[in-house]
């Protein structure tokens, strides 16, 4: 018998075993009580296949050593009352089951005695009175009775006298449970790391049999499970196999049609298999399933397989007659296609079904739907191009795009609609794979080339290549925006009206003409229903981004965060990086770092796991923005994310190459690298003008410019005049505290401490009323540095902000890193501003390392700043600087 000391048991009776007693241990227990004298009767249950024989096995060996007698048997279906046949052969005694049961506790005593009987669910009436009559009494000799059932098949009579002995405390339940994981590598003789072995566990659901059979279904217990089925007569047999033809829960007409009998013959054969326990009422009201699905598999791969095909053709029409979905119906057509127009149907309905939820179950129906569908047909083009779109969802971009321009190359060319269809997906699908600028191209063509009464698929068009232009600058055709509003008011497209709306108040430029179109779109998106943004999450994505463009973060944060949870709910994978990004962007500027940065780490791994690289890249830079403010001063991993995504996105690769490369600047500022964060955002910009980068990001960029020439000793008038020209010239009202802050940074460069600080108030005023709070943060920590002793209110807010965004630590850095302007007397005008900062540091005692740990530069360049330093205050060490520092403090 296995030792299953992890076994779930079942206890009841008199005899209460210890809490952690397996079977074997309750077994041996109730033997060890006979042979003292005190019998009883144990009822061993469990499913089939369980191990109850076994432990009826190992029970009698048990016994044979310790010299007790032993009778065991076993009930059948034909020989149910054959435990009064080995009772009667034990004792030499004949009559009725009370005088049977009074004859067997006189022959065990004294030496005792063992009765097992194996599958007593089969037992007779006779067979019953035995039981009953041995259990109204206690056995006070050392009689040991051990009956083993399947509870499922044991009739209510004996369930009854069972229950009644178990009352008084002569019954004993003992349940073999199923296996546990390490039980059931051992058995396979597997290592439990191996995931196979996890995998044929959870499949057998711990039961020894089944977990055989999956791991050898030629092998003996395979075989044992298809004996089963070998002693059915022609019409159970039948049924058992129509039932595995049409799987899942079957009623009584469905496998009658299938197996071809009339239904009355068939309901007697139903009857047949459930008293077997081959098939089980289910759920669902006069409907049965397999006993386990291992029982389904096997008997299934055990059909003639020309008569399985013609079943499955029958199993086709009934299902199709009844309305199923195709995705039902689409396994019978599978297993046996004749290649039908309505096959065709079939197939290629279950793969839009499928689509909501199982993208990679709808590239399997459509591929199979190709393979049918004849040369040259329509329906081939029609279910290429769906095969496109489902390729995508899946997280397949590059067979999307493959199949894509195989389409485009047909011969004769697609019609305009079919290709229009194709290119919803494939346009995205060339997007995520870096060719957004292609993807776009062929949207445009396609445009260009639309009829004067477009069809619906025109509205996602348009969508589409608002979303190109949102994160590729892909140029949108002019007008047709207004023409795919036209087209989805008159085909009642809501969705789509609130995507183009979206587009149309991206192309306004995110100012005040797009307020009016965005609250619109968002007006629809968050009046409409989860599976319906599911059906269309272009869209969604569309809106999400329009609002980030337009500074409008927290409703870009709301909506990217919905199209997340809706796209993982139905299973669509492809346009979740593009709304984790912006979920990471929208959460950053509102302060909301940690998601952030949550957000960007979940959309690298997806876009790294479909091969989409440069959002892959994007993602990196977005994480880089947000851990430069999270994590302490030094630490490495800001600089190496912005290292990985600028290589990645190297300098005009793309529009998402400034982002990459505003996050090393930003990281490199962070660092104590001010020099490498000017060059960095000149060399992505391409330059002073920073044409490389999209305008919506160079008011920051020369923001950047400003405070990292402002701490290198590099000019910074051109970067703060540039900056006030493209908010200017933009008109967007949550860009303009950047321009502001870039005039801080220059008037403090100029020692105007006090016009600098009311410019740096103002920008975080203006920062808070756009809901930038981190950003507002540090704008009142950069004002409370221009106010030598006297901006602590400032500050004070400042790091409070800070806390709320989880970036405490970043404004803790400004109260150990004393600032520049925090030093400035006119006696320290001679210095440079990284002398000023050095000389503070070193007036105060700090040493040469610390000085060097701090500003991340090598302590030989501390002490060249140090010899320039004396010699323009004209001192000759550092007890004297600390003087100096002192008195001017």
């Amino acid at each position: 018998m296995r030792d299953t000391a992890e076994h779930r048991i079942g206890t009841s009776g008199r005899h209460t075993p210890q809490a952690q007693a397996t079977p074997a241990d309750r077994l041996s227990q109730a033997l060890a009580r006979a042979r003292s004298g005190r019998g009883g009767v144990v009822e061993l249950v469990g499913e089939p296949g369980i191990g109850k024989t076994q432990a009826l096995t190992e029970l009698t060996r048990l016994a044979r050593v310790a010299g007790i007698p032993i009778a065991a048997g076993r009930c059948t279906e034909v020989t149910p009352d054959s435990p009064l046949t080995l009772a009667a052969a034990v004792t030499g005694a004949t009559g009725s089951p009370g005088e049977l049961a009074d004859a067997l506790r006189q022959a065990a005593d004294p030496a005792g005695l063992l009765v097992a009987v194996d599958d007593f669910h089969w037992a007779g009436e006779d067979s019953v009175r035995l039981v009953r009559a041995l259990t109204q009494t206690a056995l006070d000799v050392g009689l040991l009775v051990v009956i083993a059932l399947r509870p499922t098949q044991t009739h209510t009579g004996l369930l009854a006298v069972l229950a009644d002995g178990r009352d008084v405390g002569v019954v004993e339940r003992v349940e073999v449970g199923p296996l546990t994981l390490p039980e059931s590598a051992r058995l396979l003789g597997c290592s439990i790391k191996d995931p196979q072995v996890r995998r044929l566990h959870e499949r057998a659901e711990g039961n020894p049999r089944y977990l055989l059979a999956l791991a050898a279904p030629r092998g003996a217990a395979a075989t044992a499970l298809l004996g089963e089925k070998a002693s059915l007569g022609p019409d159970a047999t039948r049924v058992l196999e129509a039932a595995a033809v049409l799987g899942g829960s079957v009623d009584v007409a469905g496998v009658a049609e299938v197996a071809g009998l009339p239904r009355e013959r068939a309901c007697a054969a139903t009857s047949v298999l459930v008293r077997r326990d081959l098939l089980r009422p289910s759920d669902r009201p006069r409907e049965y399933v397999f006993r386990h699905p291992v029982l389904h598999t096997l008997y299934y791969d055990d059909i003639d397989i020309c008569w399985r095909a013609a079943a499955h053709r029958r199993a086709r029409t009934l299902l199709l007659s009844r309305g199923a979905p195709h995705s039902v119906v689409a396994p019978h057509v599978e297993r046996a296609p004749q290649g039908s127009d309505e096959d065709l149907t079939v197939l290629a309905g279950a793969a839009q079904e499928a689509m909501a939820g199982t993208p990679a179950q709808a590239v399997h129906w459509l591929r199979v739907a190709l393979d049918l569908a004849p040369a040259g047909a329509r329906a081939r083009n029609e279910l290429a191009s769906a095969l496109v779109g489902a390729l995508l969802a899946s997280g397949q971009p590059t067979a999307s795009s493959v199949l894509l321009h195989q389409i485009l190359r047909s011969d004769p060319p697609l019609s305009w609609e079919a290709r229009a269809h194709a290119l919803v997906p494939g346009a995205l699908a060339e997007c995520l794979l870096g060719r957004a600028r292609e993807g776009g191209s062929l949207i445009a063509a396609a445009l260009a080339e639309a009829p004067e009464d477009p069809p619906a698929v025109l509205v996602r068009l348009a969508v589409v290549q608002g979303v190109l232009a949102s994160l590729e600058g892909v140029a949108l055709t002019p007008g047709v925006a207004d023409v795919a509003l036209r087209v989805a008011r008159v085909h009642g497209d809501r969705l789509g009206e609130m995507g183009v709306l979206s587009v149309r108040a991206f192309g306004a430029g995110g100012g005040a003409a797009s307020a009016a179109d965005l609250s619109a779109a968002a007006a629809i998106a968050d009046a409409a229903a989860d599976p319906d943004l599911a059906a269309d999450p272009e869209c969604l994505v569309m809106l999400a981004s329009a609002e980030s463009y337009s500074g409008r973060y927290r409703d870009a944060r709301r909506h990217a965060a919905r199209g997340v949870t809706v796209i993982r709910r139905s299973g669509g994978r492809h346009l979740l990086p593009l709304l984790y990004n912006t979920l990471s962007n929208s959460c950053r500027r509102l302060g909301e770092l940690d998601a952030a940065q949550e957000a960007a780490a979940e959309a690298a791994r997806i876009a790294e796991q479909m091969g989409a690289w440069r959002l892959h890249g994007l993602a990196l830079a977005l994480r880089s923005l947000s851990l430069a403010w999270l994590l302490p001063q030094g630490d490495r991993e800001p600089v190496d994310l912005a290292e990985q995504a600028a290589a990645i996105l190297p300098p005009g690769s793309s529009t998402w190459s400034a982002t990459a490369g505003l996050a090393l600047a930003q990281a490199a500022l962070a660092g104590g690298d001010p020099r490498r964060a000017v060059t960095v955002i000149l060399d992505f910009g391409g330059g002073p003008g920073l044409d490389d980068i999209p305008d919506v990001l160079r008011p920051w960029s020369y923001e950047l410019l400003a405070a990292a020439s402002g701490r290198a000793d590099l000019p910074l008038a051109e970067w703060a005049s540039r900056a006030a020209a493209v908010v200017d010239r933009m008109g967007v009202p949550y860009l303009r505290p950047y321009a502001v802050s870039a005039r801080a940074h220059l008037l403090r460069s100029r020692n105007d401490l006090a016009g600098a600080t009311a410019l740096f108030r103002e920008a975080a005023a203006l920062f808070h009323t756009a809901g930038l709070a981190f950003s507002q943060a540090v704008a009142l920590a950069e004002a409370a540095r221009c106010q030598p002793g006297a901006g602590r209110a400032d500050l004070a807010l400042a790091r409070e902000v800070a806390r709320r965004c989880g970036a405490g630590r970043a404004l803790a850095e400004y109260r150990t890193r004393p600032s520049v302007t925090e030093v400035t007397h006119p006696m320290l005008s001679v210095l440079t501003r990284r002398e000023q900062e050095i000389a503070s540091m070193a007036g105060t005692g700090r040493k040469t390392k610390d000085i060097s740990n701090s500003l991340a530069i090598s302590p030989r360049t501390v002490d060249v700043h140090l010899t320039r330093i004396y010699r323009k205050l004209n001192i000759a060490t550092r007890a004297e600087l600390a003087r100096l520092m002192a008195s001017i403090a």
